[in-house]
This record gives C-alpha cells, structure tokens and sequence, in this order.
C-alpha cells in the first residue's frame, strides 16, 4: 500500500498563513508647494479683476456709453410756420403804435380843520366846612379816672385809685425797670421751680381724658431748708386729656392738689416732667399703623381686583388709578385714628412747681 499523500487543503491554509499582505501605495496627489502656486495665481487674478472695475468705476466718462446713445431722445425737426397771405383788396393792417399813458394828476385833499376847543365853564366856588368834633361818650360808670402826666416817665404813671399803671407801649415794656424784693415767709415757701420727686400710683390711656395719682418720693424743704413742707408720702392728684396728635411720644399731666399725710392740702397746678425736668412722661406708642393703613390697603385690592376682572384676555398689563370703582374712597382717613399713649404705674416722674407754695397759714397753726 502506498502512503498517503498531503492534502492539498491543507497545504494551501499552511501557506496562507506564511504570506504577508501586500497593500498598495497611496496615489502621489498635488505637493504643498503646487496648491500655494495655485492659491496664488488665484489670488493675482481675483485682484487683478476687482481692481479693473474699480478703476471703470471712478474713471471719468469720456464719451457716452452705447446704452445712453441708443436711450437717448433724437433732436425733434423745426416747427413749420405758414406764411400769412393778404387779400389784395383788403387794406394793409394798422401797426399798434406805443401810446404812452395819460399821467393822472394827483386829486388836492381837503386840509383838515383842527378841533376848535370848547369855551372854558366857570367853576363854581368850593366853600370849606371844617370836620365835625365828635362827641365825647356819655360817662357810665362812676369809678375813678385815669390820669396820665405828660411830665412823667410812661413807667411811673400812675392811676387815681393807688395802683400803678401797666405801659401802653411794648417798647416802653421791654424798657421798664424791674425792681428787686426780698421773699417773705422764706421758711414755709416752696418756691416755683422746684422739682417734687414722685411715682405714678395709677396708669395713664390716653385714649380719653381722665385722672392720675402719684406719691411723693422724697421730703421737700422750703426756701431756707429749714422746714419739711412736703413730706415723703403726700399724694398728688392731676388730670390727663386724650387730645393727642401724630408723633407725639409724651404724656403731659397737670398736677392740680396736693394733700399731705397730716391732712394739708393745697393746689399747685403745676405739670409733669420727667425724672430730669423734661416737660411731659415718657409713654408706649400705640400708632394704630393697621388700622390707619387698612382702608388704603383695602381700596388698592378693590382697584386691582376690578381691573382684572373687566380687562380682555389679550390685556396683560394692570392699571389701578384712585377712584376708579364707586365706593372705593370711602375709607378712614389716616388723621381720624390718633396715636395711643400709655403709661404704666411706678414709673418715676417729676412736679415742675409752676408757682411758689405758702404753707405759713398751716405751719403758724401747728
């Protein structure tokens, strides 16, 4: 038996597997140095063409275009007049000869006459009647009467009646003397301008009128210092109105008795001041900014609410003027809702004493 021989199949992948692929050269194309020749002359060329027809744009015309010749109108033929012809019979027309104008003369006015003036009138003869004196008024009363001395200064006249006449005039008032003297009763006498320490017993509203308490902090001697006219713990009684006005931050009080722990009483009319002297208490301001800015608040809803309503649907902007809806200025004004003042009890205050306080009646008792 022969052997077998190799197979051709495999034989041929044996090869294949050996061979190397053979790939094909890229084709040779333009080299970098033939496509900057080709941009160039591409270049000269493109700027030789727009320069040529810029200078057919601003070259001076010469000699017209074939376009304007042909467009051109032709020169129109002489109008043909005829001839006149005159009949041979007929007379020769007369020439119109210049006749000059005739000059018109100027036609004379009539001078005018001047006005003559009327004949003066006599006046009549004017009598002065001098003024009537004015009647004195009858007398009514029976009192004294006032006698003013020319020969005096206006400071030191002085009435029938013993007292001393006020001046007539404001300057003779700045310029009047003010005569110094001494103060009586300077051990039982608080003088004015004293301040009286005290403390609120009750609370202030000023939301309307009404009364106030407070209590003496500390002994208040008189002029000399000698005596104690009001002790610690006398009470003071005053009143407080409710006529407050926008910005007002103090409560103002008038003091108008004072009773004292043994029974004294007197009135001083004096106001309240703080602990330093500052005229009125410091208070808590209510000032109502809802209640005063609600109607304001409410008109501008009922204005954008309104136009809202009754605007189209391709309207998109809103405008709310004052006054445009009925009922919509019927609102409270800002100025009928005042600020509310309020003062809580304890707190330090002080009497600013308006007038001297004489107790000599009280204190000779005693």
């Amino acid at each position: 038996m022969t052997a077998p021989g190799p197979d051709p199949a495999a034989a041929a992948e044996t090869a294949e597997r050996g061979a190397m692929p053979r790939v094909a050269p890229p084709r040779a194309g333009l080299s970098a140095m033939a496509i900057a020749i080709l941009a160039i002359l591409a270049a000269a060329i493109l700027f030789s063409i727009l320069d040529a027809r810029r200078r057919a744009l601003t070259a001076p015309a010469v000699r017209p275009a074939r376009a304007d010749v042909i467009g051109a109108p032709q020169a129109l033929p002489p109008l043909y007049i005829p001839p006149v012809s005159y009949d041979a019979g007929a007379p020769p027309p007369d020439l119109l000869q210049n006749v000059e104008p005739t000059p018109r003369t100027a036609q004379a006015r009539p001078a005018p006459v001047p006005p003559q003036p009327a004949p003066p009138q006599p006046m009549p003869p004017q009598t002065y009647a001098p003024p009537p004196e004015p009647a004195p008024p009858p007398r009514t009363s029976n009192g004294a009467i006032l006698v003013i001395d020319g020969s005096q200064p206006a400071t030191d006249r002085v009435t029938a009646s013993g007292e001393s006449g006020a001046p007539a005039d404001p300057r003779d008032a700045a310029s009047a003397r003010s005569r110094a003297g001494a103060m009586s009763n300077r051990s039982t006498t608080v003088p004015q301008g004293t301040l009286i320490p005290a403390v609120l017993e009750t609370a202030l509203n000023s939301t309307g009128s009404g009364y106030a308490r407070a209590l003496v902090q500390r002994d208040v001697h008189g002029f000399d210092g000698r005596r104690v006219l009001v002790p610690r713990g006398s009470r003071l009684i005053g009143e407080y109105r409710s006529d407050t006005s926008p910005g007002q931050k103090r409560a103002f009080v008038t003091w108008t008795r004072l009773i004292r722990p043994d029974g004294v009483t007197i009135a001083i009319g004096s106001p309240a001041t703080d602990p330093v002297g500052v005229g009125g208490m410091r208070a808590k301001v209510n000032s109502h900014f809802f209640e005063r800015f609600a109607g304001s608040i409410l008109q501008s809803a009922m204005l954008i609410g309104g136009n809202i309503a009754a605007r189209s649907a391709g309207d998109s902007v809103v405008i709310a003027l004052p006054g445009a809806l009925p009922g919509a200025s019927v609102t409270t004004p800002a100025t009928q809702i005042p600020p509310t003042l309020s003062v809580r009890q304890g707190t330090s205050i002080s009497v600013f004493v308006a007038r001297d306080l004489d107790f000599t009646g009280v204190e000779a008792a005693q």
